[in-house]
Parts: C-alpha cells; sequence; structure tokens
C-alpha cells in the first residue's frame, strides 16, 4: 500500500513539473528563481563538470515545481560531474582540449552502467552513506523515493555478476533512461546516484552553507545558484542556471552592456531585461526551462563579467517592469539604430503600440565609440542574381536594384529588384530586407548600378522608370512601360535599362540591429547626457508604464 501511495504521489508531482515555474497569465512577473538552459538539444551533453569557486561542496536532490530546493544527499568533493547512467569514459573531449565524460570516447578511466545492488532499503541518505563505506565501490542511490546502497560501475552485465558472486541477496541493478551518476571528477568513483524516472531530475546545489553565496564553474564560465540536470527522453543531459531572478538580471546586463557604462544605461537595461524575460517566460518549456542563454532570449554566462555597478543597476530596479496596457511587455533591444529606431510594425509586422519609430538625436553624439557604426556593402549584379535566384526567384539579368519604400522615420521598409524581362520582386518588411542582404540594419540607401533618370530640372533622380508616369503633349498621364524614349535636341533617342551601364550596387548604411525598442548606445548616449533611466525607457518605449 505505501508503494502504492509512493507511486501515485510521484505521478501527481510529474505532472506539476509539466507546468513552468511561476506559470500563470502571459506578461506576469518573473518567478523569483527562474530556469535558464545552457547546454539542450543538439548541444546536450553526455557528462558535465562543476567546480567550486565559491564555496565548497554539493547538495543533491530535486527542484519542486516551484523551484524550492529538496535535499536528498550532499558531498564535499568540490569538482564533480554528472553523468547519464549509460557507459561513459573520462578524457579530452571530442574536437576539444578540454577533459570530461564521453560516450564517444574511450579510456582507462570508466563508469559503466552496471551495479551491484545490496538487498537493504534505507530511509536516509546518511544511513545508505554509513552502509555504503563498508562495501567496496558502494555509494548511496535514491531510485524513486528509495534509498539502496550500489557498488561498482561495470561497462557489462557480465562483469558485475562476476564481482557480485558471494554476495548474498545481492542483484544485478541497471538504471532507467533517465537516470544519472554523480561522480569523482576525473574518476570511475560514483559518489550518488539518482532515478527519479521521468518525473523528476537532478538538482545540484553548490555549497554546503547557506551563509555563502556560490560561484560555480561549468563549461568554462562561472554561475550564481544552482543547476539541473535532465535527460529529455533519455537522451544526454539538458543544463539548466536556476538562478534568483535578479542575480540573473545582474547576468545579463553585464554581457549585454559592460560594466563601466553609465549607471542610469545599465539600470534602463536592467528594466529592459527583467522585463522582456518575464514576458518571454516558458519559451523554452518543451526543452525543461524558461529562457535559453543566447541571443535567442538574452545573452547569459554566468555571472563572470558582472561587477558593482552591474550589480547596483539591478539591486537600484529591483522588481520594476515595463508595462503597457496592462501587460509586462517585450522590451525589444539592440545595439545600435544609426539615427531613428523603427515601428515594429514595419519590421516584423503586427501591431505593437510600444514599439513606434523616433528619431533618435542621441546615437550621434557617441558615434565615435561605436565600432563600424556607419558601414558599407557592395554587390556585384551576379551575387544579387544568385541571391534572388536561391531564393526562388527566376531572375534573369538584373537591372534595377533599389529601397522602393522608406518608413516615415527614414528606415527601409521595402527593397526592389527588376530584371531585363520587366519582371520584378519587392522585399517587404525591414528585418526580411536585412536577412536577405545579410546587412547590419534596417537603415540604408543605395546607389550604383548605372542607369539612373534626371525627372525633368528640378534635380530630382530616379534609379529606375519602374512605377513611373509620364505626361504626353496632350496632358495624359500614363505609367512608363517597356524601354522609354525622350525627344532631345537632336531628335528621338532611346534610355539604356536602369542598371546596364554599371556592375555593382553599394548599400550604405548605419546602425546595428533591428531599431526596434530601446538603442543601447543611444541609452548610453542619453544616460551620458544626464538622462535617467525612466527618461530613457520613456523615449524608445511608447505609452508605458515602469512599475512594479
Amino acid at each position: 500500500m505505501k508503494k502504492k501511495f509512493m507511486q501515485f504521489a510521484l505521478l501527481l508531482l510529474a505532472a506539476a513539473l509539466l507546468l513552468p515555474a511561476g506559470a500563470g497569465a502571459a506578461g506576469a512577473p518573473m518567478n523569483a528563481n527562474v530556469r535558464i538552459g545552457i547546454t539542450y538539444g543538439s548541444s546536450a551533453v553526455p557528462g558535465a563538470n562543476l567546480l567550486n569557486e565559491v564555496g565548497s561542496g554539493y547538495r543533491l536532490g530535486y527542484f519542486d515545481a516551484d523551484l524550492n530546493f529538496i535535499q536528498l544527499g550532499w558531498t564535499a568533493e568540490t569538482g564533480i560531474s554528472i553523468v547519464k547512467t549509460q557507459n561513459v569514459w573520462y578524457g579530452p573531449l571530442p574536437g576539444s582540449t578540454l577533459k570530461g565524460y564521453s560516450d564517444a570516447i574511450t579510456s582507462d578511466v570508466a563508469v559503466g552502467c552496471y551495479h551491484i545492488q545490496l538487498p537493504t532499503a534505507y530511509v536516509s541518505f546518511d544511513e545508505a552513506l554509513a552502509a555504503a563505506g563498508s562495501v567496496p565501490g558502494g555509494f548511496p542511490a535514491w531510485v524513486d523515493g528509495v534509498y539502496y546502497v550500489r557498488a561498482g560501475a561495470y561497462l557489462s552485465a557480465e562483469a558485475a555478476n562476476a564481482a557480485m558472486a558471494g554476495m548474498e541477496g545481492a542483484t544485478l541493478a541497471g538504471t532507467s533512461s533517465y537516470a544519472v551518476s554523480v561522480v569523482k571528477t576525473g574518476t570511475g568513483t560514483i559518489l550518488f546516484q539518482f532515478d527519479g524516472g521521468a518525473a523528476l531530475s537532478l538538482g545540484v546545489k553548490p555549497g554546503l552553507d547557506d551563509g555563502v553565496k556560490t560561484v560555480t564553474w561549468y563549461a568554462l564560465n562561472k554561475y550564481y545558484g544552482a543547476f539541473r540536470y535532465q535527460r529529455l527522453s533519455g537522451g544526454n543531459l539538458t543544463v539548466v542556471s536556476i538562478v534568483d531572478r535578479e542575480d540573473y538580471i545582474n547576468c545579463v546586463i553585464s554581457r549585454e552592456m559592460s560594466s563601466g557604462w553609465p549607471l542610469e544605461a545599465l539600470k534602463a537595461q536592467a528594466v529592459s531585461a527583467r522585463s522582456y524575460a518575464a514576458n518571454k517566460a516558458g519559451r523554452h518549456t518543451a526543452d525543461g526551462f524558461d529562457l535559453c542563454a543566447t541571443t535567442h532570449c538574452q545573452v547569459y554566462y554566468g555571472c563572470g563579467s558582472v561587477a558593482a555597478d552591474t550589480a547596483q543597476a539591478a539591486a537600484e530596479t529591483a522588481g520594476e517592469y515595463i508595462w503597457c496596457n496592462g501587460d509586462v511587455v517585450e522590451t525589444y533591444y539592440f545595439s545600435s539604430d544609426g539615427g531613428a529606431t523603427e515601428s515594429a510594425k514595419n519590421v516584423w509586422g503586427g501591431d505593437t503600440p510600444y514599439a513606434v519609430g523616433v528619431a533618435d538625436p542621441w546615437e550621434a553624439t557617441v558615434a565615435d565609440k561605436i565600432s563600424a557604426y556607419n558601414w558599407t556593402v557592395t554587390y556585384t549584379k551576379a551575387e544579387l542574381e544568385e541571391k534572388l535566384r536561391s531564393s526562388g526567384r527566376n531572375c534573369r539579368e538584373l537591372v534595377d536594384f533599389q529601397v522602393s519604400e522608406f518608413t516615415p522615420t527614414g528606415n527601409v521598409r521595402a527593397i526592389t529588384f527588376t530584371d531585363n524581362t520587366g519582371k520584378s520582386w519587392t522585399i517587404s518588411g525591414g528585418e526580411n530586407c536585412k536577412f536577405f542582404l545579410g546587412l547590419n540594419s534596417v537603415r540604408y540607401t543605395v546607389s550604383g548600378g548605372g542607369g539612373s533618370y534626371y525627372v525633368n530640372e528640378d534635380g530630382g533622380v530616379l534609379g529606375s522608370v519602374n512605377g513611373a508616369y509620364a505626361v504626353d503633349g496632350d496632358g495624359n498621364k500614363a505609367q512608363v512601360s517597356g524601354t522609354p524614349y525622350v525627344i532631345t535636341a537632336t531628335g528621338t533617342e532611346e534610355l539604356a535599362p536602369a542598371g546596364t551601364t554599371g556592375d555593382t550596387f553599394t548599400i550604405t548604411g548605419s546602425g546595428n540591429g533591428h531599431n526596434v525598442g530601446m538603442s543601447q548606445w543611444g541609452a548610453y548616449a542619453m544616460a551620458k547626457a544626464g538622462k535617467t533611466y525612466r527618461e530613457i525607457l520613456n523615449f524608445y518605449y511608447t505609452g508605458i508604464e515602469i512599475k512594479q
């Protein structure tokens, strides 16, 4: 009866753990702790090493649905590794000079997945640990809520059975495809084994003293907080950083900006990053966490770059979010706008009332500090023709390429290509244009290609007659088509199609990013000019409130 009740409780807990911590209405403030995926998907690993930097030892257990840590065991070792319970070996990792555990190498140091299990079950870790000390190679194992003593880490069942000869009541033990082992790094010595099935994943909380703010090395970066190791579908380890919300924001600020920037700019970044994280929480629920550590979400490589000013920026804005129409908003930000931000609808489409383009006079005051603020890209006709063809557009000989539509703030909304058959292709949306051409931003102009047309005597120039209209001698207006002719002093002359007298197009632009929301360099410039973080945020985001 006790066994059945335990299984039922685990099923209920498994169902709860499918929900993201703090799950609720979209745009709700963040939970006190957040789950950030560090390695997952194709980057999931057979083994993951941890090393204490600040603090000593580790507590072992799992996190419940509210990210409360439930301790099951501990170790005083300062360097441990978590490995999947399949045969793995320790040595230089494939394609790297770093050492770790992998199933893609072999060496003299192995952690096998076959064990000898003693018959007695225990109710506590300390009891199991004491009993394990009397058995060569013994270690505590927590399996579906019960502690056992297991011994050895054999590469085959045959080896385990041979070692088990004469051990009364012992059995051959394997694990589920969700289990993990904690080993002393660089050895085949198992310290603890965890098997909670699909319902639970191992949590590791560095440090044995809650009075110490721990710092721990993982994958060449240092992290605050704890870690979780999940084997989705029985595969390699998904490694998740479980970290205090404000520590996470401190870490993000230090990577998205730089310590040493004006404090008010860092505070603006803190509120933007906190709001973005809250709005996008649960984005990676299917992967087992809230947000990833890359630019797909926000850059997070731990605490190696934090400083007193980034911590101050997080602390002085703690719990503050950007709200619009009753929700915490998706606060887009980027490096530099080149002179004007852009409305989200002109870049990605849709109606985003708080992301409206504005002319930005601030960046120009610090342009000399911004790397590659002004830039040029040159394409030959042949290169553009190949881009069009590879994207499924059957372009013949390209005769014209131009920005066919600018936004009210002077950024690009659409570009148009025309070939010598008169066929045209228009790409709309600033970000679509930017990615098609491989550019730094959505703020640029196009020149070159030869064949410009002067309009009357007012100095206006057309890069193409495509879409142009002419008025004849009777005052009738008609759209120009085919090859245009003009009447000159010497008679009627045919004009060469635009672009046929030159072989290259030059794109001249400024800024770096999608131009939607807050310019980070603009925030820097505004802070240098004495503006507060609230003034910065209200300049770049429209119709917002900043509150807890």
